[in-house]
């Protein structure tokens, strides 16, 4: 959820216009054939994949070090700061406000990713869906590409949409195929 200032409040839920995005989500994928559910801590995140789990009769698995990046206490930022927020700048360091840096935060998943796969390994499961954040998403993106995490060269994900991502043996990405959900034809 956004506040009047423009900020997401990490500690919100869905909006309507989000539960419904989540549930066309949820049925575009409910025939994919996938075997295990996992989402970050945060509430928006896990309320997406409760949609989805819920149709295919998944546990969700909660991994919190795939949080989007911990901004801190951005509220309290001057306005010029608020406004590079606003605007997906992403060479921002939260760590004056008691968030993280880049380079924590792309650390941080890098953790929570193997931990992931870990799980993923000892369920036995081909196929996952993982309920994430764009930031987060693009983080594991490159990871998965062999190069540093730079945001700029993607273009930034749109609310609820998902992508596919194919991971080859060697844990390379073999396909990525962009982002994609129903709602993004409406979107300007």
């Amino acid at each position: 959820m956004v506040g009047d200032d423009g900020l997401y409040r990490p500690s919100h839920g869905l909006t309507a216009r989000g539960r419904q995005q989540a549930s066309e989500v949820a049925g575009a994928l409910k025939d994919v054939g996938i075997e295990a559910c996992y989402t970050s801590a945060l509430p928006r995140a896990i309320e997406t994949a409760g949609s989805f789990a819920s149709l295919v009769n998944l546990e969700v698995v909660q991994v919190a070090r795939l949080n989007e990046i911990d901004t801190g206490d951005i509220f309290s930022a001057p306005e010029e700061i608020k406004r590079r927020i606003i605007g997906h700048d992403m060479d921002l360091d939260y760590s004056e406000y008691g968030g993280e840096s880049t380079d924590e935060f792309t650390q941080r998943v890098a953790v929570g990713y193997s931990d992931l796969v870990a799980d993923v390994h000892i369920r036995g499961a081909d196929t996952v869906a993982a309920f994430l954040h764009g930031g987060t998403i693009a983080v594991i993106l490159d990871m998965l590409a062999g190069q540093p995490f730079d945001y700029r060269h993607r273009p930034r994900m749109p609310n609820c949409a998902y992508t596919c991502v194919e991971i080859g043996a060697e844990g390379s990405v073999s396909e990525w195929t962009g982002w994609e959900s129903a709602h993004l034809s409406e979107m300007t």
